[in-house]
């Protein structure tokens, strides 16, 4: 059966007293015999007197005859053992010494040992200054050793005192473990973990000093000083660390939020995605020596006490793009955290807003979209705390200000930036600045040389130097130009040369952009007519670049054929593909496309193209919103219209936010020129601004989609065409609802309903009264937003939209139960989430959390709390954020109705960070119920602080009924 001293033998003590030997699980027995056990393994192969059991064991209430007693349970665990040891006695582990017994298994394994060699560890790893994320994983490993409470059930002093003493090592541990979190900063969940273990073990200076850390750390410096206002009586006499503390958070010690890490610090593996966003670099790169030594110089002191800044200036086509690539390029590995690139656009006429720019940025770099705020200057300081302790490199090009700037700049000194402009950055603080010039003659020839070949330069010297003075010695036009006579090998140099003083002639050329448009015409006029047209029609949106499935369209050619023309166009280098599948311009290529485009291609080709690029977004939306959401059919399209292209298939729903999100700007684009196109009508525009706004339910989205619904309304209403003008009101005014702006969009929204009462448009005008009843809702008019959700679901119903009326119906059963109508509220609740429980996986966790708000006020909050609990963790599940934060208040408040304070407590902190990031009004409404279980807990400062900031939030979102409240609370 094998030896007993061998390594088969397990021993669980942090949990219930387990063995095991192999993977079988031995049969203990009765908790006095494991607690007889459970003093022998305590002594690790020492002989243990009977008196000493007997006192270990039954402590003052020994049995009648106590030998007897533990002869017997020592004779019921070698029955326990013995079918692993055989008969032998030589193989039993627990063996008779003397007066005693012992239990001797030298190869046995202990988890309390492992349990303290790794908090062992941690503490010389600590002590020797290791990166905290090593010391912290092999304590998060130590705890996961534990089971639940250390020899839990076992009876007698001795598990009494062994259990003591593993759980206070088990808090310490958590205690280091938690300060390492907030030195580190990088776990969203810190305060409701510490705030949890804190109501739970009272009085503990380090754990009260780490949740005031925590709790600054968020943003939350009045609850973090009132937390020491509480503890204060339950500490130690004589401690001071809390009250230091309290001293250096009055005066906003920097030191106090998260460090930054060190060169030897690595990432957290679990938390950090990093970004690899470098555009390719050119091959035949040439010349900048000096430039480009420079460059890296300056970067190779990222580290130091400042963000590194470099900042390159120059005329459009002189490199600068080219040349900080390349750099970045050379000095990636300086930066293991990552690059990240973005092109600010600033020639173009409408540049990108830098808030959408920290959009890109920040999903990049790992942050859900759901937690990505609104607010630019929100989004700004997001960023900075994503990169802090991070080495980045981010490359800005293009950029037209330094205000276009600024907000993208990282704060942590281990970050570098180099941005590309054309004008000097002068107001850029701690900027490096380098003014890039035209090449000089010889690196010109030498980068003309490398693209035709050297053998073609040499044989022709005085043709090609009069082609690099032709192209300005600007290395954009003499890689267009070279591209060109490299793609012809019976083009000679001469002939190159005379096309280009033809094309100087023609353009009266006064600047170094003119000379550059000389090169385009050149290379442009010897396309042959198919791709002359990719060349200018590629133009017409106004986006940074297009996928190939867009183009495809636009072009009304397959996508293998759009594919061959585009990638020629690349190899001429009238394109570039900054990824794969993706085209753009140079903003002065571009330029001259458009002044093509205008002058060879009529009105009627150009509204050609555009419907059908229109066609396909609209389509392929759809699509996307069907993998997304299943909405019901006429969702789809709330002004039925009907499109000739079927669009891209879209498998899943990840799938379609990432397309709907890459092509963001192209959709912009399209409507953009919709609305500038009499020609074209608006009601395929106005329906693609309604799929974006329900398949990109995100915060970082919102404000640019409401804009575009109040350029499409501004040019419905001028045209009079009254079902787009409604659709677009609509939009806008729930892209305004769900920032939080309600006076705004009930604005919007009222508009919609009346020009939906002119047009018949019963889709839009369903959708829009359930919006009305929501913003109702918000403002405690019930009745009214009964009334209006009501007749939106009496619409649904008529249209037979069943998950819309289901959505309807949930609106409508919780504010009529307010008004007191509860046996017609939980019926319509139910009927919710039936209707969506058919709808796919969110719009079931949708119907849960619907029936559980209405259950709560029809007085049944056990079924309640069960179905709200059940819908936040499948909203958790699915990323939908903000309604996850909302389950999880719902959640908070029933425990806290029922008087469960530390449950609340817990419910709440668990989704308060979530609410933070996605909606102002669920964290107050969060905050106001932490401050009503704090306040059921004994803690008035720190419930009299969440109650002040709910009260804030509150007044400065407008909502007065619940302002109202929230100040008698803090009257009482």
């Amino acid at each position: 059966m094998g030896d007993m001293g061998g390594s088969g033998l397990r021993f669980g003590l942090l949990g219930p007293l387990r063995a095991w030997y192999g993977e079988q699980e031995l049969e203990l027995g009765r908790p006095q015999q494991r607690a007889v056990l459970a003093v022998l393994l305590a002594a690790a192969g020492r002989t243990v007197s009977v008196p000493v059991l007997v006192e270990g064991v039954w402590g003052g209430a020994a049995p009648a005859d106590p030998r007897k007693a533990v002869q017997l349970a020592v004779s019921r665990l070698r029955a326990a053992f013995r079918p692993y040891t055989g008969e032998g006695p030589e193989l039993m582990p627990l063996v008779r010494v003397g007066d005693g017994y012992a239990f001797r298994a030298p190869g046995a394994e202990l988890d309390a040992a492992d349990w303290e060699a790794l908090v062992a560890e941690a503490g010389r790893l600590r002590e020797s200054a290791a990166p905290p994320q090593e010391v912290r994983e092999v304590l998060r490993r130590a705890h996961r050793l534990w089971v639940g409470e250390a020899l839990a059930g076992l009876p007698g002093p001795h598990a009494e005192a062994v259990r003591a003493r593993l759980t206070e090592q088990r808090i310490s541990a958590k205690e280091t473990e938690l300060e390492l979190d907030a030195d580190l900063g990088d776990r969203t969940d810190l305060t409701a973990a510490i705030a949890a273990l804190a109501l739970e073990y009272p009085g503990r200076p380090r754990l009260t000093a780490v949740l005031m850390r925590a709790l600054y750390q968020a943003g939350r410096k009045a609850e973090a000083l009132a937390v020491y206002e509480d503890a204060r009586a339950a500490l130690p006499p004589g401690e001071r660390a809390p009250a230091e503390l309290q001293l250096r958070i009055l005066r906003e010690d920097a030191a106090l939020l998260p460090a930054t890490a060190t060169a030897a610090a690595e990432p957290a593996a679990d938390t950090w995605r990093a970004p690899d966003q470098l555009p390719s670099g050119l091959p035949d790169f040439t010349g900048r020596t000096e430039e480009v030594e420079a460059l890296t110089d300056r970067l190779a002191g990222a580290g130091g006490r400042a963000v590194v800044i470099s900042a390159l200036d120059g005329m459009g086509g002189v490199g600068k793009t080219t040349l900080a690539v390349h750099v970045a390029r050379r000095a990636r590995d300086r930066f293991p955290d990552g690059q990240l690139f973005a092109d600010l656009r600033g020639a173009d006429r409408t540049p990108p807003d830098p808030g959408t720019v920290l959009a890109g940025f920040l999903r990049d770099l790992g942050v859900a979209p759901g937690e990505i705020p609104p607010d630019t200057g929100e989004r700004s300081a997001l960023y900075r705390s994503a990169l802090t302790g991070r080495r980045v490199l981010v490359v800005l090009d293009n950029a037209a200000t330094p205000a276009h700037v600024e907000p993208l700049l990282p704060g942590s000194p281990g970050c570098a930036v180099l941005v590309t402009s054309r004008h000097r950055l002068t107001g850029l603080p701690g900027a490096h600045q380098l003014r890039l010039d035209t090449l000089p003659p010889g690196q010109a020839l030498e980068l003309l040389a490398r693209i035709v070949g050297a053998e073609r330069v040499a044989a022709e010297p005085a043709a090609a130097e009069e082609v690099v003075r032709a192209c300005g010695l600007l290395p954009l036009a003499v890689r267009i130009v070279a591209s060109r006579l490299a793609a012809d090998p019976a083009l000679t140099l001469a002939t190159l040369a005379e096309g280009l003083r033809r094309e100087h002639r023609l353009a009266e050329l006064s600047d170094g952009e003119r000379t550059v448009e000389a090169s385009f015409a050149l290379s442009y006029h010897r396309l042959d007519v198919e791709l002359a047209r990719a060349f200018r029609l590629l133009s017409l949106p106004d986006a940074p670049d297009i996928p190939l499935p867009c183009a495809a369209a636009l072009l009304d050619r397959s996508e293998a054929e759009t594919d061959e023309l585009l990638e020629t166009l690349v190899d001429l280098n009238l394109l570039h593909s900054p990824r794969f599948g993706r085209y753009g311009y140079h903003d002065l290529v571009r330029a001259y496309a458009r002044a093509r485009l205008s002058a060879e291609d009529g009105a009627a080709a150009r509204t050609a193209a555009t419907g059908r690029l229109l066609d396909f977004c609209l389509a392929t939306a759809r699509n996307a919103d069907l993998a997304a959401r299943k909405p019901d059919p006429v969702e789809l399209s709330l002004l039925d219209v009907s499109v000739a292209h079927p669009g891209r298939p879209v498998p899943d729903g990840t799938e379609a936010v990432r397309w709907m999100r890459e092509q963001a700007e192209v959709h912009a684009a399209v409507i953009t020129l919709s609305c500038a196109d009499p020609a074209l009508p608006l009601d395929r525009a106005a329906e693609l601004a309604d799929r974006m706004s329900s398949v990109l339910a995100e915060r970082a989205q919102t404000t640019v989609i409401a804009d575009l619904a109040e350029r499409l309304a501004t040019e419905a209403e001028a045209r009079g065409d009254l079902g787009p003008l409604a659709l677009a009101r609509y939009v806008r005014g729930s892209m305004l609802w769900h920032v939080n702006r309600y006076a705004e969009s009930a604005a919007e929204v009222h508009r919609a309903v009346e020009v939906c009462a002119t047009a018949g448009t019963d889709r839009v005008l369903a959708k829009a009264l359930l919006t009305l009843g929501g913003n109702a809702r918000v403002h405690g008019r019930f009745a009214e937003a009964a009334e209006h959700a009501g007749r939106a679901a009496g619409l649904f119903r008529r249209l037979e939209a069943g998950r819309s009326e289901g959505s309807a119906l949930g609106e409508f059963a919780f504010s009529c139960a307010r008004t007191g109508r509860l046996d017609e509220a939980r019926a319509a609740a139910e009927r919710s989430a039936l209707l969506m429980s058919r709808s796919g996986p969110v719009s079931a966790a949708t119907g849960r959390y619907y029936l559980a708000r209405v259950l709560r006020l029809c007085g049944d909050p056990e079924e309640a709390l069960t179905h709200a609990v059940g819908a936040r963790d499948e909203f958790t599940a699915l990323q939908v954020t903000v309604f996850a934060a909302a389950a999880g208040d719902l959640a908070a408040r029933i425990h806290a109705e029922a008087g469960r304070w530390l449950l609340a407590v817990d419910a709440a902190e668990a989704v308060l960070p979530l609410a933070r990031r996605t909606s102002a009004a669920l964290e107050a409404a969060l905050l106001r119920t932490l401050g009503t279980a704090l306040t059921g807990l004994g803690r008035p400062s720190q419930a009299r602080a969440c109650l002040t900031d709910s009260l804030e939030v509150y007044e400065r979102l407008g909502l007065a009924e619940e302002s109202a409240q929230v100040r008698a609370e803090l009257e009482r």
